[in-house]
């Protein structure tokens, strides 16, 4: 079998480098791999980096920054036109665990109705280790509702049929591809893959979570963990998602919800930044 993986990258220096590292490690055996990684015009080391410690590595350069949707579907092109089986969609921020592909590809040839499969999504929040599995779509606030698991819950659970899962780490059927699309390009960041999950889901392909495949997450690294653009890219990409998938009628009581967690990270992004700047004076 053929697999693409394909990675974004944005400013992602040098967390990318440890991604890279732990794919090149992870156990490939019987499937024939590709990495694809599209670079969105980063301004730091990460492309010369690549270049260097991963030659195999397949780059391409966009002369600007795509968003995230659009530099996926630019890969996708490539990977479907060079007729791989499945595309393995990678976040940066990411370091893959090293038996992490074969669970994934054992449950999503079982069956051909299954087009998407994730791993566990392993983070650290406040000192603990927590899972992140697949999530529900709530139509009437318009918003994603995650499964978060400590360690010793998730050891014996077995795959589940999710509605999503994020596009952070996300196995795909190129099939689903030819069938639904790509990307929506209206989604410059963020949305796009529980837009493309609910579309899989829409016109029945099974969606599913593997606990036994575990990827790292360490997330917002390419914007930084509190920053008015990531706070307004969620915004207008959840206005849109909210646009496209939830009754008019419940736009009102959407909206109402979404805004207060607007100005709840903007007035977070001010703290952070105002820490910052602290941080820096005591240095001087």
């Amino acid at each position: 079998m053929k697999l693409a993986i394909i990675i974004v990258n944005f400013n992602s220096y040098p967390y990318i480098l440890d991604c890279l590292l732990s794919l090149k490690k992870a156990d490939k055996r019987g499937v024939k791999c590709k990495i694809i990684l599209v670079d969105n015009n980063s301004k730091d080391e990460s492309v010369k980096a690549i270049s260097k410690n991963f030659p195999q590595v397949d780059i391409i350069k966009n002369r600007k920054n795509l968003g995230f949707a659009k530099a996926n579907n630019v890969a996708i092109k490539k990977a479907l036109k060079e007729k791989f089986d499945y595309i393995f969609l990678l976040n940066p921020d990411t370091k893959v665990e090293e038996n992490f592909l074969e669970p994934l590809i054992q449950l999503i040839k079982s069956n051909r109705k299954i087009g998407i499969v994730s791993p566990a999504l392993k983070e650290k929040r406040n000192g603990k280790t927590i899972y992140t599995l697949g999530a529900k779509f709530n139509r009437v606030l318009g918003k994603t509702e995650h499964l978060y698991l400590k360690e010793n819950s998730i050891n014996s659970l077995k795959p589940q049929e999710e509605e999503l899962v994020s596009g952070c780490a996300m196995l795909v059927k190129t099939s689903v591809f030819k069938k639904i699309g790509l990307f929506d390009e209206k989604f410059f960041l963020y949305f796009e893959d529980t837009d493309f999950c609910l579309r899989a889901f829409k016109i029945g392909f099974k969606i599913y979570s593997v606990p036994q495949s575990v990827v790292f997450h360490q997330p917002s690294t390419s914007l930084g963990e509190i920053s008015f653009k990531k706070a307004w890219h969620i915004f207008i990409s959840n206005a849109f998602f909210t646009i496209k998938w939830v009754k008019p009628y419940f736009w009102p009581l959407s909206f109402t919800f979404q805004l207060p967690l607007f100005i709840k990270m903007n007035f977070n992004s001010v703290v952070s930044n105002l820490n910052s700047f602290r941080k820096r004076r005591k240095k001087i």
